[in-house]
């Protein structure tokens, strides 16, 4: 019963991604031969910084598997997870109802049982809005002549997910400081912000949490970024741990 509770408490957060999520991604698999000869027509200034991004999108879509990258796991793909990982970890006991919140606290669990529940519940569901789109994109791929491995697929997926699981759980542990459902996702996504901003000036690298969500290690040949995949889950626990721990000292 704990796990149906679980999982109705944000199920249309996530029916809503499992919808929007692999049709942007068959979206852009499908837009590939108009990018490709739009591309073609377009003369960037290469002196500007907007001109060297343009040349660098053109450059990477001469490719489909440097398209596909660069335009879903680099860009709408990592973006969509963020936003989603953010509202599906937001919630919890402090912003139910008085009602509500007598209702699951009647159950005959603990508390501690309860948010597991839901963490495990949540990180569910964002593996399945990780996975499901990358897998339309090697299905969807055939119907422009073109082809998309399974294994860097999943390669990148599993990047996604991990690096998503990061900001569930950081969605997770601002829901249980905060009781209204907003100022968790405007602190996850400032989060989020801030970690792009910082990845700017610094050039972080293969200590990149943004560059790990991105694959971008797999894609440019560097296998896995299996040091920050660590480090990105062991945050993640630390996260989920602290939030359960805060919510179940809480005076109800």
């Amino acid at each position: 019963m704990i796990w149906q509770h679980a999982f109705l408490e944000t199920r249309w957060r996530f029916l809503i991604g499992l919808v929007l999520l692999p049709v942007s991604a068959a979206f852009v698999a499908l837009s590939y031969p108009q990018v490709t000869a739009l591309s073609q027509s377009v003369t960037p200034a290469p002196d500007t910084a907007l001109g060297r991004e343009i040349a660098e999108a053109m450059e990477l879509s001469k490719t489909y598997g440097g398209y596909v990258w660069s335009q879903w796991f680099q860009q709408n793909g990592a973006q969509l997870a963020g936003l989603f990982a953010a509202i599906i970890g937001t919630g919890g006991l402090l912003s139910q109802t008085a009602a509500a919140r007598l209702f699951t606290l009647s159950l005959p669990v603990s508390r501690e049982r309860l948010l597991a529940a839901r963490a495990a519940a949540g990180l569910g569901q964002m593996l399945a809005l990780t996975v499901v789109p990358a897998l339309v994109i090697v299905l969807v791929s055939p119907l422009v002549g073109r082809s998309f491995p399974l294994l860097d697929a999943l390669a990148y997926a599993l990047c996604a997910f991990v690096g998503s699981a990061v900001f569930f759980s950081v969605a997770f542990f601002f829901s249980s400081m905060f009781g209204s459902v907003w100022a968790p996702i405007v602190l996850t996504l400032c989060t989020g912000a801030a970690l792009g901003a910082l990845d700017r000036i610094t050039g972080a690298g293969r200590f990149s949490l943004i560059q790990m969500v991105h694959g971008e290690s797999y894609f440019r040949g560097h296998g896995l970024p299996w040091p920050m995949l660590a480090v990105s889950l062991a945050v993640s626990a630390a996260l989920l741990y602290s939030g359960t721990r805060l919510v179940a000292r809480q005076d109800f």
